[in-house]
């Protein structure tokens, strides 16, 4: 009954660890945050402003993708004010240094978040999702 218990618990553990979202966030083919979670604290990374002249992408990897669900990439400014954003985008999506140099015009802040919904309408219409923090990128 005990080893049983164990197993049961075991199991329910690794599914709640497995079953959250991850992603990694990479500038220039090298990898800055890899297997994260929502920390808008911690997952910030700055950026030279001559990092943003070379040719180069900045790119988020999620790690869980079964493809039934339409993700959307959103950027905000510290104002909290929406600035762009890409709809139903892939397991990687990748944003050049030539965008980023247009986002970042006027502003020193740039927050990533994105929101997953279910494919299927009917799933669609009840679930209500808040945007995830996916990372804060710094100009220095």
């Amino acid at each position: 009954m005990k080893k049983l218990f164990l197993l049961i618990t075991a199991f329910i553990i690794s599914m709640t660890i497995y079953g959250q979202q991850r992603w990694t966030v990479s500038h220039q083919k090298i990898v800055i945050l890899k297997n994260v979670e929502e920390d808008p604290e911690g997952n910030t990374i700055e950026l030279s402003k001559s990092s943003l002249s070379l040719n180069g992408n900045l790119t988020f990897t999620f790690k869980i993708n079964d493809g039934t669900v339409n993700r959307t990439l959103m950027v905000d400014d510290s104002s909290r004010a929406g600035i762009k954003s890409w709809e139903n985008i892939k397991k990687t999506t990748s944003i050049s240094n030539a965008e980023l140099k247009k986002l970042f015009s006027g502003r020193t802040k740039l927050l990533f978040y994105f929101t997953e919904i279910p494919k299927d309408p009917a799933k669609a219409a009840v679930v209500r999702m808040r945007p995830l923090h996916l990372c804060t990128l710094v100009i220095k």
